[in-house]
């Protein structure tokens, strides 16, 4: 008698569970006819890149400029015997900032005395497109400035002036009023890229 209970209680198990998967897969069925339930047509792929920047610098100045010698008592300008040649500007930094290059003097010295009324002046040169450059960004200086205090500027570059640049042509002249005291003026010029 045991055994017919749970023959008759397995069978109905059995057609509960029968009946459970049916209903289960019709509905999935009705869902899917009714377009309730969509399959997924599309997916997701995350990318990701990275450029680092690159450098930044000038190169190229000349070493020494010299200017010829004058006579106590005469007044001239005088053009130094070296150009401003091969001046590199190199970019590649990838942000669009701008950049200059200014060159500045300091005063003339002999021994301790100020050479104040001596004054040299660059005047503008050209440029030339090195490496991936585009000579529309870049611009000439301003033409003559004076080189002291903060210097004038040789040439510049606009946002997206990238690349490497070279300025040629460029020269130096020496202001002398003919009172300044006999002897052996030396100064330094330095070109800062900013």
């Amino acid at each position: 008698m045991e055994k017919a209970i749970l023959y008759r209680i397995e069978n109905q198990v059995r057609q509960r569970l029968f009946g459970a998967v049916t209903l289960l897969v019709l509905g999935l069925m009705l869902v899917n006819s009714f377009s309730f339930v969509r399959a997924q047509t599309s997916d997701i792929t995350n990318l990701s890149f990275n450029i680092t920047a690159g450098d930044f610098y000038i190169m190229n100045a000349p070493v020494a400029i010299n200017f010829a010698s004058q006579a106590f008592g005469v007044g001239n300008n005088i053009t130094g015997d070296t150009e401003i040649d091969s001046v590199a500007v190199k970019d590649y930094r990838g942000n669009n900032n701008v950049w200059d290059v200014t060159a500045a003097a300091n005063n003339f010295l002999d021994g301790n005395l100020m050479a104040d009324d001596i004054n040299m002046f660059a005047n503008a040169g050209t440029i030339a497109n090195v490496e991936n450059g585009d000579l529309n960004r870049v611009a000439v200086g301003g033409g003559t400035g004076n080189l002291g205090g903060a210097g004038s500027t040789l040439f510049n570059g606009s946002t997206q002036a990238s690349g490497v640049f070279r300025y040629d042509n460029g020269f130096l002249n020496l202001r002398v009023d003919g009172d300044e005291p006999a002897g052996t003026y030396t100064a330094t010029m330095t070109y800062t890229l900013a």
